[in-house]
C-alpha cells in the first residue's frame, strides 16, 4: 500500500481534522510566552500557565488521533483548556490558539466512525446501533 493511501485511511478512520486544529492551537498557545527560562520564572503563573495549557493540548490532539476511544473526553478537556488560555496565556494565544482549539475540540466531538447513513438506527427498530463495534469502514472518494 503506497503512503498516500495510509495517510488516507488514517485520515479517514478518525477524528483528523479536530486532532490537528488542537495541536495547532496548543503550538500556537506555546509559541507566544517563548523566551528565557529566567524570564518565564519572574512571570510567575503566566508564564508557565502557556506551556502547561500548551503541553495540554497536545496531549489532548494526540490523544484523539491515536485513542479514538478516548476521543470525547479528550474533545471537552481541549475546550476546557483552550477557555483557561485565555485569561491565563496571553489571550489564548491571541484568539487564534483558543478559537482553534474550541473548534477542533468541537469537530472531534461531533465526529463518528463509518458513514453518516449507515449510522443510524438498526433495521429491528429498537435503537440500536449496528456494528457499534465493528471498525469503521474506509471508502474512496473521487
Amino acid at each position: 500500500m503506497k503512503l498516500i493511501e495510509r495517510f488516507r485511511q488514517f485520515r479517514w478512520s478518525r477524528p483528523f481534522w479536530g486532532g490537528l486544529f488542537i495541536i495547532f492551537a496548543g503550538a500556537v498557545i506555546g509559541w507566544f510566552p517563548l523566551g528565557p527560562v529566567t524570564e518565564i520564572i519572574h512571570l510567575g503563573i503566566g508564564g508557565i500557565g502557556g506551556y502547561v495549557c500548551a503541553v495540554l493540548l497536545i496531549a489532548m490532539g494526540l490523544t484523539i488521533w491515536f485513542k479514538q476511544s478516548h476521543r470525547r473526553a479528550a474533545a471537552l478537556i481541549a475546550v476546557i483548556v483552550s477557555l483557561i488560555s485565555f485569561p491565563v496565556s496571553n489571550l489564548g494565544g491571541f484568539i487564534v490558539g483558543m478559537m482553534a482549539g474550541i473548534i477542533g475540540g468541537c469537530l472531534a466531538f461531533g465526529w463518528a466512525p463509518g458513514d453518516a447513513a449507515g449510522t443510524g438506527a438498526s433495521a429491528s427498530g429498537d435503537g440500536s446501533e449496528s456494528g457499534a463495534n465493528a471498525e469503521p469502514t474506509v471508502e474512496k472518494v473521487r
